[in-house]
């Protein structure tokens, strides 16, 4: 892991008032040394109260007026999917770097303009696919490293969260299941088995037309598979395992926080060593973790996160555009 102390302490501005931007905040005020020091809503008053509530130094009326600033290295863009190239776009013109909430966009053109254009004004942008950043993740990658696992053949995912009381999910074209929830499963496997060379998915559509639930199945030319069920509308323990030719690897749940993971040979009841995350960063106060990954990349001259690569947000919104045409889901 990184040490916060270890990287610069950048200078940041937050796009959008919701729960997310408020423990992002925080967790970057408790967890690093990292500077936290505006908010902007086009919401009329959200911003300051959002800053008085938390303890922020400032507030801007605007977007644009944030990202002007000459006190600002970059932005968190916590915004609804659909306007996050029009506001990535805002910051990144005004030459600062972004750390973009998943997913990092609705569609895989959107996304690649994101990058381009960072490119272009030689600014980092990275998404917020934090789980990556975890901890647990880091142990995983060592084990990996260390042929522990040997060569991963299934992955076995569940994602169910009853969100049938937020109104936003169940809008097409707003930030529907899929792109909310189901954009960690399509990160997880890519991360883990790469791209799929088959996809197969069914699901039950809400009235609305946009997804409620999905199960995917995807299959990979070396013979691996992975497996993940997605439900809006029930609760059920976030699960994920990795099965590899030599050890398997079960997270504890929910195995997008901070959590723990074990690790047994193959065969059936083998022996377990287990790793359980005691931090003082837990639930979403993890999402420091990322911030501090973000710091240390944008010293280093980087132009991309080398543990979650642009190609593989792209790749990930078009494997979530394939299960959506499949299942027939409404999208627009």
């Amino acid at each position: 892991m990184i040490d916060p102390s270890s990287v610069p302490s950048l200078r940041w501005g937050i796009y959008g008032t919701g729960w997310i931007s408020e423990e992002f905040a925080t967790s970057m005020m408790r967890f690093t040394n990292q500077q936290i020091v505006s908010i902007a809503s086009r919401t009329p008053g959200r911003a300051e109260e959002f800053a008085s509530k938390i303890g922020m130094p400032g507030f801007d009326d605007s977007y644009e007026s944030l990202a002007a600033r000459e006190d600002i290295d970059a932005v968190y863009i916590a915004t609804r999917p659909s306007g996050h190239l029009e506001h990535a776009l805002i910051a990144i013109n005004a030459g600062k770097h972004v750390l973009i909430e998943k997913p990092i966009s609705m569609t895989p053109d959107d996304a690649r303009a994101i990058f381009s254009a960072a490119k272009a004004k030689g600014v980092f942008a990275m998404e917020a696919m934090w789980n990556r950043y975890l901890p647990q993740a880091s142990i995983v990658r060592q084990i990996k490293e260390q042929g522990l696992l040997g060569e991963p053949r299934l992955i076995l995912l569940d994602f169910c969260q009853d969100h049938a009381g937020i109104a936003a999910r169940w809008v097409p074209g707003g930030s529907s299941a899929m792109y909310d929830m189901g954009v960690y499963p399509v990160a997880f496997s890519i991360e883990h088995l790469g791209y799929p060379s088959k996809i197969r998915a069914l699901g039950r559509l809400a009235e609305s037309g946009v997804e409620a639930e999905v199960t995917a199945i995807f299959d990979y030319e070396d013979g691996a598979r992975m497996i993940f069920t997605l439900s809006a509308l029930n609760h059920a323990p976030h699960h994920a395992t990795i099965s590899g030719t030599e050890g398997i690897i079960e997270y504890m749940t929910p195995f997008v926080v901070p959590s723990g993971i074990s690790l047994s040979k193959t065969g059936f009841n083998t022996e377990q060593v287990s790793w359980q995350d005691k931090s003082p960063q837990q639930g979403h106060q993890g999402l420091a973790y990322e911030g501090t990954a973000f710091a240390s990349y944008v010293s280093a001259g980087l132009s991309e996160s080398p543990i979650h690569p642009h190609e593989e947000s792209v790749k990930a919104l078009e494997i979530i555009a394939e299960i959506l045409k499949q299942i027939g889901a409404k999208t627009i």
